[in-house]
């Protein structure tokens, strides 16, 4: 059905203008792409739009047509192999030896030869093979398969009986080919006096040349909302991990990294734990089914060092055994108790940010995967308030309010727990730290005294950011995510 009016927009007007222009009408969409100079995605994608304002008829046509495989290309090349057979055995005189024929024609040779036989042309009798038919007549008896042959790859067509045989030697496949035809519903012309063009906005050259009276301007809806465009981020806990990386750079604090996969050495001993400590067992740490590492041929100083001051303090058989088992890092003080073993020169400020596994049950604020802060500083004359002061400076870069209380920790004395107020009034206990125990000092070969503390990043983001749940930092709800406002 044709419509009395017709709006189209600027592209499928252009098009219209140039089948007029170009007097075509109907055809396939290969034939109006070669005569009107559009590339066939485009075009194709005009008619839909001008089928579906019913200017134009488009019908699809899918045709069977035949392909020469790779190994019909190479009979194409270099010939049938019983054309080979037979100009080779024309040139003997029509008779040749059969260990000479596979010689010659190789890989081709029983392939040549039980075509020529199955079509009546060569005879195989006491090791040699005969040619039956005279060499002429042989040749034509094949010629007609080759040109089939040949007609399938210049046209895709051959004949039904041809193209069996062809295909049933793996020399041709089927193929499906769609062809598209165009039909113009009026003539172009006069469809063209009957078209609207809907522009997006009026231009000066539309006033210029009074062009702007065969548009149709696209109606506005003021009220209508922006799109909206989702930027990518980073999510807002890395971003705080960002800003604590940032907070503790400022300060002169280097960071440290240290591995996931532990030694009990680092992770326990080095931090003056015993070995039966309750801690070791396995309702409380995660340890990982591998060979033990030999901790005394790679730590032989410092394991003579953790067994005397093991043995000493706690009055006990130290085990390499046990410090040499792997296992998930349940805190993050293994890497401050690593980067103690090496010995740095004062004044020292070291940091780290990681995640530490432990058996915990997961709630408002506990989860058994998690990222702790760990950070060391340590001098000449050090003293714990330096280490409170340094505390106090953290929480105050946040914008948070702390304050301790004493505390008990197997690494350091004296110790504190330090707590931040949460927007909603409630303190949240957020770190332990304190200066390490003279033990943990002698075992590192350290002469000068050492503060520590631990911050668990989750915990301080939900204080940082009001969230009353740590488990909303790892929600999967993604509106959610991109709604969160960050703090900076």
């Amino acid at each position: 059905m044709i419509v009395s009016e017709i709006v189209v927009s600027e592209g499928e007007y252009e098009l219209l203008r140039l089948m007029a222009e170009k007097g075509f009408s109907r055809g396939s969409l290969d034939d109006a792409s070669r005569l009107l100079g559009i590339d066939k995605s485009s075009l194709a994608s005009l008619l839909m739009l001008l089928r579906d304002r019913g200017v134009v008829r488009v019908q699809e046509e899918v045709r069977t047509l035949c392909r020469p495989t790779a190994k019909g290309l190479d009979a194409i090349s270099r010939g049938l192999p019983e054309e080979a057979l037979l100009d080779y055995l024309a040139s003997r005189g029509g008779v040749a030896r059969l260990d000479e024929i596979s010689q010659t024609l190789g890989e081709y040779a029983s392939i040549a030869l039980g075509q020529a036989r199955r079509r009546g042309l060569v005879e195989v009798q006491g090791g040699f093979v005969r040619l039956v038919q005279d060499p002429g007549i042989a040749r034509d008896a094949v010629r007609g398969l080759r040109d089939a042959l040949e007609s399938c790859s210049r046209i895709g067509l051959v004949e039904p009986s041809l193209f069996r045989e062809l295909r049933e030697r793996g020399l041709v496949e089927e193929v499906k080919v769609k062809d598209v035809f165009v039909e113009l519903l009026d003539d172009p012309v006069r469809l063209l006096e009957r078209v609207r063009v809907e522009a997006s906005r009026l231009t000066s050259r539309m006033l210029r040349d009074g062009s702007w009276r065969m548009y149709r301007f696209r109606a506005y809806n003021v009220e209508a909302e922006p799109p909206r465009v989702q930027a990518g981020r980073l999510h807002f806990l890395q971003e705080f991990i960002e800003v604590i990386r940032d907070v503790m750079k400022e300060l002169g604090f280097k960071e440290v990294r240290g591995p996931v996969v532990e030694l009990e050495l680092f992770n326990f001993d080095m931090l003056f734990q015993a070995q039966d400590h309750p801690a070791r067992e396995i309702h409380d740490s995660l340890w990982v089914k591998a060979e033990p590492v030999d901790v005394t041929r790679l730590y032989g100083g410092l394991v003579e060092r953790v067994a005397r001051v093991h043995e000493a303090g706690w009055r006990y058989k130290w085990s390499p055994a046990i410090a040499s088992r792997l296992m998930l890092r349940s805190q993050t003080t293994a890497v401050s108790a690593r980067t103690l073993a090496l010995k740095p020169s004062p004044p020292i400020r070291f940091f780290t940010i990681g995640r530490v596994y432990r058996h915990d049950v997961v709630d408002a604020s506990h989860l058994p995967e998690f990222h702790q802060l760990d950070g060391i500083e340590g001098d000449y004359g050090y003293t714990f308030r330096d280490l409170l002061g340094t505390l106090r400076e953290i929480c105050g870069r946040l914008g948070l309010e702390v304050k301790f209380k004493p505390g008990y920790f197997p690494f350091t004395e004296p110790s504190v727990e330090g707590y931040v107020r949460l927007p909603n009034g409630r303190w949240l206990e957020l770190f332990g730290a304190g200066l390490f125990r003279p033990e943990v000092l002698e075992m590192a070969g350290v002469d000068y005294p050492v503060g520590a503390w631990g911050f668990g990043i989750e915990r301080l983001a939900a204080a940082y950011y009001g969230i009353p749940d740590i488990r909303l930092l790892y929600t999967d709800d993604v509106e959610y995510i991109r709604g969160f406002r960050v703090r900076v």
